[in-house]
């Protein structure tokens, strides 16, 4: 390997007085970034001993970058392993009691249904018997104007049982719509590709270009170089 020696700094290496490791990577990329400083000015490169140094540079930033990664994986080492013992030592409880409670709610699941159906037959048979009653009421109210005491005294007495059929229709309703045992979730399926096309490409091109990317991305990893209604532009850069 090329030395370095735009700035005459002789410790761009490793090691010195035992710091301890994230400490010795510290020191270490300040020395390669005081380097740096000196060979990425902002100009082109002109030669190949200036190309010879940046890829000397450009090794030893990898390499620092690659080792670096290394010891942190070793430090966290004995932490994932102490996690994952964690996680062996409470996985078998928790999964029983998940076992268990999934059982229950997969012999509950009938009955929360038809209970449910229930309240809501209830709440609907309810409310249709107010409404009867307020129609009840409007029509003796109507012949209460005529000012027959029978009359008024009627049109009193349904508007009573009508008010009292509609408390009695927005409990069962108040009921129906109260905390379920059921949790409803909705699951698309794909039934009409075209059409779904056409909608989401109306109402989200955007996303629908992403979507394209991706899968043109994909085929490029693999290989492909034509894909229809898809340009391919070739790039290069250092590695």
């Amino acid at each position: 390997m090329d030395a370095l020696s735009a700035t005459g700094n002789e410790r761009i290496s490793m090691g010195g007085n035992n710091p301890t490791a994230i400490d010795s990577f510290k020191a270490h990329v300040d020395d390669l970034r005081e380097e740096a400083g000196a060979w990425l000015d902002g100009k082109a490169v002109e030669s190949a001993d200036e190309a010879a140094g940046l890829n000397t540079l450009l090794d030893l930033a990898r390499k620092t970058a690659k080792d670096a990664d290394t010891a942190r994986a070793d430090e966290k080492k004995p932490h994932i392993d102490a996690g994952k013992a964690v996680d062996a030592k409470w996985k078998p409880v928790i999964e029983a009691a998940e076992r268990i409670a999934n059982c229950c709610k997969v012999a509950l699941t009938p009955w929360n249904i038809a209970e449910q159906k229930r309240k809501e037959a209830a709440a609907a048979f309810a409310r249709a018997e107010a409404e009867a009653e307020a129609e009840a009421r409007r029509q003796a109210a109507a012949e209460a104007e005529t000012g027959s005491i029978e009359a008024r005294e009627q049109a009193d007495q349904i508007e009573a049982s009508a008010k009292a059929a509609d408390r009695v229709a927005k409990k069962a309703e108040k009921e129906a719509a109260g905390t379920s045992r059921l949790r409803t979730s909705y699951r698309p399926e794909v039934t009409d590709l075209s059409a779904a096309i056409k909608h989401y490409w109306a109402s989200d091109k955007e996303a629908f270009s992403d979507l394209l990317l991706d899968l043109a991305n994909r085929d490029v990893r693999a290989g492909k170089r034509q894909i229809p209604g898809i340009t391919i532009h070739t790039e290069q850069k250092a590695f």
